[in-house]
């Protein structure tokens, strides 16, 4: 693999997402580093994937090539990125104005403070920021274990001969789902086993990301992809525990609580493998599927947007994802049909008799209206 393979995996799995992202992060006004960034990279992927479903199945219907496909997806990805930078420019304009005219000021009192051998080892050693230091290192050294040992060692599962010959036909063919993966004949809508896979194409959205990265769909699937799909998915952990884990009147949690729910998160994974269908199995071992990110990336995100919908003075943006997030569901797997809607469902009545609140319980409700069409689109397909 070369640079060049390496930096368009970098561009396509994490600066191309959070930069996505950022449109969301400017609708609901979030602030801080790395909350920032970790929500501009999940929400901008889950956005990713959204537009991914919308493009790829009316192209599947109309038995369009791959390539057309790809076109059209970096045709919308490209206006949305374009858009959000002029957004971003009107926004800043003014102080970028302002810019060259300001100075710099620090006061010397507050830089011979910040000096002193005290005043460091106060900020470093302080309370809490051992514990936050020691916790920090243990997670990174988790994490990062968790997303190499599948990018370095093979396992393989039985769904893999399916979903890799979809890829790799799609590839080679430049075509979406016209050939039977077992037996080689024509396809039709209603044959076959991949009839679940036209509503749901996500072999066909990694086939898109092998012709982009240059990297063959097996090579990609089994060694990289898992690496950053790995760490997308603890970045939404992250998010998780630090909503669960911040006080009434904190807008954050502690760093330290938050990187020990981390900890011990991962602790589970790796000692978690007890069958197939773990979600252990399913995040360490068979992340490149699709029902597996569905189960480790998409089904959090839903939860976390349900929280955050369940705050009493909720921003509408976060209402506006479950639609985003319930057609990136779609995406995946089949599973990802049922689930979402049957998860939007039962949160709109746990909303309702929270807040009594029939508009806000519609507009969750209609967020499943993707989940349905699709489901309908295979039925009577």
């Amino acid at each position: 693999m070369s640079c060049k393979n390496i930096i368009f995996m970098t561009v396509l799995f994490v600066i191309l997402p959070a930069w996505i992202g950022i449109i969301w992060l400017e609708v609901l006004k979030i602030k801080g580093g790395w909350q920032r960034f970790l929500h501009g990279w999940v929400l901008g992927f889950a956005t990713m994937l959204s537009i991914a479903q919308v493009v790829l199945v009316p192209m599947v219907a109309l038995q369009r090539t791959l390539t057309e496909a790809l076109r059209v997806w970096q045709i919308c990805l490209t206006v949305l990125s374009l858009v959000i930078f002029y957004l971003l420019l009107m926004k800043h304009q003014k102080l970028f104005a302002e810019a060259g005219t300001q100075e710099i000021r620090v006061g010397t009192e507050k830089m011979a403070a910040e000096q002193t051998k005290e005043a460091f080892l106060k900020k470093v050693f302080g309370t809490g920021k051992l514990w936050t230091w020691i916790f920090g290192v243990l997670v990174a050294v988790l994490l990062l274990l968790q997303a190499y040992i599948p990018a370095r060692y093979e396992h393989s599962d039985d769904d893999d001969a399916r979903f890799i010959s979809e890829e790799v036909s799609a590839v080679e063919h430049d075509t979406m789902y016209w050939d039977d993966p077992i037996t080689a004949d024509q396809l039709y809508w209603n044959e076959g086993e991949v009839r679940k896979d036209f509503t749901s194409p996500w072999a066909m959205y990694v086939a898109m990301c092998s012709k982009i990265t240059g990297i063959a769909p097996a090579a990609l699937s089994h060694t990289y992809l898992p690496f950053f799909l790995i760490l997308l998915c603890y970045g939404v952990y992250f998010l998780i525990g630090n909503a669960l884990l911040k006080g009434e009147q904190e807008s954050d949690a502690p760093p330290e609580k938050t990187l020990l729910f981390l900890l011990f998160l991962s602790v589970l994974h790796l000692w978690g493998y007890t069958s197939t269908h773990t979600l252990a199995s399913m995040l360490l071992l068979r992340i490149w599927q699709g029902k597996a990110v569905c189960a480790s990336f998409l089904i959090p995100v839903l939860f976390y947007l349900m929280y955050q919908v369940m705050q009493k003075e909720v921003k509408k943006g976060w209402v506006v994802l479950l639609y985003v997030a319930s057609n990136a569901a779609c995406l995946l797997s089949g599973i990802g049909i049922v689930t979402a809607a049957v998860l939007l469902f039962l949160y709109g009545v746990v909303d309702f008799f929270y807040h009594r609140n029939a508009k806000k319980t519609l507009a969750v409700w209609l967020a499943a209206i993707p989940c349905g069409v699709y489901f309908l689109y295979y039925l009577i397909g």
